[in-house]
């Protein structure tokens, strides 16, 4: 009889040691937090896609290819070329009739050794391009302070070519020049103000509208 009771009594504690396992097991099934692992994975996938979303048609870019400044009296005439390339949703904007701006900074430097090269004169100027439906032509426009002159060309091609052509650009200065060596600092950005209003706020948080050539620097001698 004792027998049978210390079994009993040992059946009763391995059923009592089991049941906790199955206790504790049922509590890590329903009662622990979930995994973060896939929701970790799935905002990284959502991030990246939204990032190469914004950097898909920003590919091309504006540059600064050829500059050749020099001095005729008081002024500073300009001789160059900008490469102003379209990504496809700019493109498709100008393409619909939607007008595009771009602004030319131009700052002339006097070089000096030790010290900061002071700013002599500075300058800004503003070319448009549109596309008429009816004419199938674009529109390239240079405005105030160059002389406003309207061009119309069958091409896109054309059209920005010739928008980023800086023929004989005269730039009256207000300072005399000195017998120094001279920098001019040329910067080339499409204008996201003098897009419409509606169009405004998409541009200012798209990577596709901010093309900026950066400034590029090109020695002139007096």
């Amino acid at each position: 009889m004792d027998f049978i009771m210390q079994n009993c009594a040992k059946t009763d504690k391995k059923s009592a040691r089991d049941g906790a396992r199955i206790n504790v097991r049922t509590r890590d099934l329903l009662g622990r937090e979930p995994s973060t692992k896939p929701r970790m994975l799935w905002q990284r996938w959502i991030t990246a896609t939204l990032v190469f979303a914004c950097f898909s048609d920003a590919g091309a870019d504006f540059k600064v290819a050829e500059m050749q400044p020099r001095f005729v009296k008081q002024a500073l005439v300009l001789n160059g070329n900008l490469e102003l390339e379209l990504n496809a949703k700019v493109e498709e904007a100008l393409s619909k009739g939607i007008p595009l701006e771009v602004v030319i900074d131009i700052q002339l430097h006097r070089e000096r050794r030790f010290l900061w090269n002071p700013k002599i004169d500075a300058w800004t100027l503003h070319r448009r391009i549109q596309y008429h439906a009816l004419s199938g032509q674009y529109l390239v426009n240079t405005l105030a302070p160059e002389a406003e002159v309207g061009e119309s060309l069958l091409t896109l091609t054309e059209a920005l070519k010739q928008l980023g052509s800086l023929n004989g650009v005269t730039l009256p200065l207000g300072k005399t020049v000195t017998e120094h060596e001279h920098t001019v600092d040329v910067r080339v950005s499409l204008d996201i103000e003098a897009l419409p209003t509606p169009l405004r706020p998409v541009a200012y948080t798209s990577f596709t509208w901010h093309l900026n050539s950066g400034w590029t620097s090109w020695k002139v001698t007096p």
